[in-house]
């Protein structure tokens, strides 16, 4: 702005001067001609200099209205604002922040989250956990998946969050254990106590006097088959009792190799003169938290069942159950392998249901009861697909 008022001076003095300096001589003034020559000269070396300083000045190149990295920050930022599930961050003081669109409508704060629903989400640990946290007024809490990640420190931020609602998927496994329950409870009790109803009311037709040896006779084998049938429902009922009554496990640092040697010994007493195990053990020590207890029985279940069926077995190599265990990246798996029949492709959907059983008098709690323990270990219990290329027909992995 400075540069454009020295040119608007130097143009107007060197214009006065060339009209007024024609003038001056005319009418005999030399000295004021010879003065406004001087200025116009003057002006005239002065906007030469200014245009010289203009053109050695480097020329400004207006920056960009976002630079690259505001742009970066922006565009995080709107992803972060746009994420469906609610995200937060909490900072070296204890308090959690809302990281996003999601977290802010959730817990109706701009920020920082209140103390008592921060309380709610509890101290942040790697392992992922449900929490239940309220969303509106006169509405039921939801619940949430949790899953936390370190954070580097920077700006305050120890941790990460994300909350993804499984409400729903919830309500959808409830809904289909209910109905597979109330499926499994028909069938079963129904298979009992239509025999008993028959049976019931040929022996009080038959008890009817005069009562006749042969009538008597019939009356006991009724009786008989009344008290089998109700003892078998006693002992489904039984069953469904020890799988409710699983308590919680109680995690403790243990050895698997230790957990495996128990194992084996455990196995060799009862099977080890008909059925060779192969057992298989880390390479180096691993220590995992779990119920030594509960594990030792899940894994006795898929042990009884892999002998039971290696027994059946017509493989020249004879009956064999392998028995291995190994560290992962996050914990550790057990595989239980045996060389029997093998389950068939339209069983495999169905060998963890209750009461479902491929043997004869099979109970059917053995593997559901497995599985139950190894999900209250924050695992899972899955059939592996069958392989021909292997000795084996059947394999479990207890992972956890």
């Amino acid at each position: 702005m400075r540069a454009i008022r020295s040119f608007a001076v130097c143009i107007v003095l060197v214009a006065g001067a060339c009209l007024l300096a024609p003038r001056a001589l005319a009418a005999g003034l030399y000295a004021t001609a010879t003065l406004l020559t001087l200025a116009a000269l003057a002006a005239t070396l002065i906007h030469v200099g200014l245009l010289a300083a203009l053109a050695r000045r480097p020329v400004r190149v207006e920056s960009a209205i976002v630079r690259p990295s505001d742009r970066e920050r922006l565009r995080n930022r709107a992803l972060l604002d746009h994420a469906p599930i609610p995200l937060l961050y909490r900072t070296g003081d204890g308090a959690f922040h809302a990281a996003n669109r999601a977290a802010r409508r959730l817990f109706g704060t701009e920020d920082r989250l209140p103390a008592d629903t921060a309380a709610l989400l509890g101290t942040p640990s790697p392992e992922r956990r449900v929490v239940r946290i309220p969303t509106m007024q006169d509405a039921p809490p939801r619940t949430f998946a949790l899953a936390v990640a370190q954070g580097s420190g920077s700006g305050g931020v120890t941790h990460f969050l994300a909350l993804t609602d499984i409400e729903a998927e919830l309500n959808a496994a409830d809904a289909r254990t209910l109905r597979d329950l109330l499926q499994i409870l028909g069938h079963e009790i129904m298979n009992s106590l239509t025999p008993i109803i028959s049976l019931a009311e040929t022996a009080h037709e038959l008890a009817a006097p005069p009562l006749d040896p042969a009538a008597a006779e019939t009356i006991r084998e009724a009786l008989g088959t009344i008290l089998r049938r109700t003892r078998g429902l006693d002992r489904f009922v039984q069953g469904y009792r020890d799988l409710a009554r699983l308590p919680p496990p109680d995690p403790r640092p243990t050895d698997l190799h230790d957990l495996l040697r128990g194992l084996g010994a455990l196995f060799g007493a009862r099977w080890g003169h008909r059925i060779r195990l192969d057992t298989t053990m880390p390479p180096r020590r691993v220590i995992v938290r779990l119920d030594v207890a509960q594990m030792e029985q899940a894994v006795l279940n898929l042990l009884t069942n892999a002998a039971e069926a290696a027994l059946a077995t017509a493989d020249p190599a004879g009956p064999t159950v392998w028995l291995q265990g190994h560290a992962t990246s996050t914990g550790m798996v057990i595989a239980i392998r045996d060389n029997g029949a093998g389950i068939a492709d339209a069983h495999r959907d169905a060998v963890f249901r209750p009461f479902f059983s491929l043997k004869p008098n099979g109970s059917g709690i053995g593997l559901s009861l497995a599985r139950q323990i190894a999900l209250a270990h924050g695992g899972s219990l899955t059939l592996e697909p069958s392989r021909p290329d292997t000795p084996w027909r059947t394999a479990f992995l207890l992972s956890l």
